[in-house]
């Protein structure tokens, strides 16, 4: 059992360790030869790597240059700099096209044709790359046994179970034709 003295020392150590670590300086290549510098969760500046190897760090207020990486290194603080970088991408893509429909999943594997279930007509996709669930990118009519419903992105075999009218670039495009199928099975049903 921890004694409520020692418990607030530790985590009083433990944010010390956090924040010294939170504070390393490291980089974010943008481009081959330069890098986005940030120190803990603040973005301090830029480092650019000319044709001779030196390197120039532009912040907000200063520029500074440095003849070679081991000056960089040594003015950050970090000997590990060009080695431990960020690796995330510095924007992540607000909306994912197959073949110009929209698909609500983040980072989608579109079906190529050299895939076995590759069809031309349907822009088609795997949520992981292990899978073996395939979805449909784009708004679909779907014929439910109550009637038409509108779905987006919805797995390939609900469109081949059910039947189906697509795919649609829009929304509303997808409702006018849910609209128009709709009456057309009304009209059938009283007929």
């Amino acid at each position: 059992m921890i004694e409520e003295g020692r418990c607030l020392d530790c985590l009083d150590k433990l944010t010390e360790k956090e924040m010294t670590v939170n504070l390393k300086t490291k980089l974010q290549q943008i481009s081959d030869v330069a890098w986005l510098v940030s120190q803990g969760d603040k973005k301090i500046g830029i480092l650019n790597r000319d044709v001779q190897d030196h390197f120039t760090f532009i912040s907000g207020q200063t520029i500074e240059i440095f003849a070679d990486d081991k000056e960089v290194t040594k003015h950050f603080g970090n000997i590990t700099l060009f080695e431990d970088q960020i690796t995330e991408p510095l924007t992540a893509p607000d909306s994912f096209y197959i073949c110009g429909y929209l698909v609500d999943y983040i980072s989608p594997i579109p079906v190529d044709s050299s895939d076995p279930n590759y069809i031309e007509e349907l822009p088609l996709y795997l949520k992981t790359s292990n899978s073996n669930v395939y979805y449909a990118a784009g708004w679909y009519c779907i014929n439910f046994e109550k009637g038409w419903k509108r779905s987006h992105g919805p797995k390939y075999s609900t469109l081949v179970s059910y039947g189906y009218s697509g795919p649609f670039k829009t929304e509303i495009e997808c409702r006018q034709e849910l609209k128009r199928l709709n009456k057309q099975r009304r009209l059938k049903d009283e007929g």
